[in-house]
């Protein structure tokens, strides 16, 4: 059976964008009733689907200042119009959209003879603002988990057998502490608790006292990843203590974070880390707010402070997708 994990890596492989025909390049643009218009080929897309044996699929096209003109749109993109060559309009969401860093994010639906091979679909700015797509078509009939896998990127559920990530450069989770602190290194272990498969686990004492701390932390590409288009990190955690959550910026001397703190509890606990859950820029550890390292992110890291033990599981980021990390 084919697990959403699979599925959403065979979707980010197969990310649109990547090959157009007749010549044109990846990412590149053509003028169109002389505005600036994206045209995409779904050739790569279509075979992930018939593997999969589920259509329609919705995939995410990126839009930066490569291969589409944002001074053609308007601010928030409520002027853009994804259709088939010949004007039928496709049902599209915007998932993110910044006109000032000439960034975006576009679900798209796929499906119908936009699967057959050679079919291409464009995006472009409305000439008038009569009736555009239907945002709430994006996903109809669509199950939970499929939606899940497209619109997120698992950074380990620990089944695996190792402490690698998932992610494309798969790095090896790894451990430190400061001054008199002590870890464990992390391993396996039955999740049990109601939760089945395997979690991660490390033991730890660390006086409750700041700077005092441990932490377990993971590279999470060969460059820094813009996470401007997460909507939250999930997983589950349990265990006692205080757990923090971290996204660093380590390509500078010292580094800079933005981070949030919790006090674990014993039972197993769904987490849900949003942007405006990190703590405001603050002189302690670093912490220099959302807005100044959501852009150019390095490093996630899990500390813990007071003493006890951690467990985690099913570690991901909505929003975001695999190619991000390529």
């Amino acid at each position: 059976m084919t697990s959403a994990r699979t599925i959403g890596f065979g979707l980010a492989m197969a990310l649109l964008g990547t090959s157009c025909d007749s010549g044109r390049t990846a990412g590149g643009t053509v003028e169109t009733e002389n505005l600036s218009a994206l045209v995409v080929s779904t050739d790569s897309i279509a075979p992930s689907a018939r593997r999969m044996g589920w259509y329609p699929i919705v995939a995410t096209v990126r839009l930066d200042s490569s291969n589409f003109d944002f001074d053609r749109a308007g601010p928030d993109g409520g002027d853009l119009v994804v259709e088939k060559m010949d004007g039928t309009p496709i049902p599209f969401a915007i998932h993110h959209w910044d006109a000032k860093e000439r960034w975006a994010r576009v679900q798209v639906r796929i499906e119908g003879d936009l699967l057959r091979k050679g079919s291409h679909f464009r995006l472009r700015p409305a000439i008038n603002l009569l009736a555009l797509s239907d945002s709430a078509a994006v996903w109809e009939w669509i199950p939970g988990n499929l939606q899940e896998a497209w619109t997120s990127v698992l950074v380990d559920d620990f089944e695996h057998g190792d402490t690698r990530t998932l992610l494309p450069n798969k790095s090896t989770w790894y451990t430190k502490k400061v001054d008199s602190a002590t870890i464990t290194n992390p391993v396996l272990v039955s999740a049990g608790g109601g939760r089945t498969g395997t979690a991660l686990r490390f033991d730890f004492n660390a006086p409750s006292s700041w700077p005092v701390y441990v932490l377990m932390g993971t590279t999470l590409a060969n460059h820094p990843v813009n996470f401007a288009s997460l909507d939250s990190i999930v997983f589950w955690a349990k265990g006692k203590g205080i757990l923090s959550v971290s996204l660093d910026h380590q390509a500078v001397i010292g580094g800079s974070k933005t981070w949030m703190h919790n006090t674990l509890d014993s039972n197993w606990t769904r987490w849900r880390v949003r942007p405006q859950d990190f703590d405001p820029p603050g002189v302690s550890g670093g912490n220099l707010g959302w807005e100044s390292v959501h852009d150019s992110v390095t490093t996630l890291s899990i500390f813990a402070s007071g003493s006890g033990t951690v467990m985690l599981d099913d570690i991901r980021f909505f929003g975001m997708h695999d190619d991000d990390f390529r």
